[in-house]
């Protein structure tokens, strides 16, 4: 029998360019589709600059998306999270198909950015 929930912590990127994933790029490889509950982002060290994150899943993972988290600001420390920072497009659970990724964009430079993703997850 699978495991039925699971946690997951990667380091961010402090990204020097707005490539797609450049921030985080994580691949489910799970071996099965889950469902993100929550996904917890933990800025320790604030961005030098004035840049904000896009985060979602993308099948390739060279596509931005944000039906996690849309357009959250790392200029300042602190802990955000899909379910109350959101944003406009970020939704309360995502699906995280088997084999596609999580991406996490910069609109700019993040520069000096030290924190972690915490990604929480039930098999679905």
């Amino acid at each position: 029998m699978l495991q039925q929930t699971g946690a997951y912590k990667l380091a961010l990127t402090a990204a020097t360019t707005a490539a797609v994933g450049g921030v985080l790029k994580a691949r489910n490889d799970f071996g099965a589709d889950v469902i993100i509950t929550r996904f917890v982002l933990d800025v320790a060290t604030a961005s030098a600059g004035a840049a904000t994150l896009d985060i979602g899943v993308d099948d390739g993972g060279d596509v931005s998306s944000d039906s996690l988290i849309d357009g959250q600001s790392v200029a300042a420390a602190g802990v955000f999270d899909n379910v109350k920072n959101g944003g406009v497009n970020g939704k309360a659970a995502v699906l995280w198909p088997k084999g596609e990724y999580i991406v996490a964009t910069a609109s700019a430079t993040t520069a000096g950015l030290v924190g972690n993703a915490h990604i929480e997850f039930i098999y679905r």
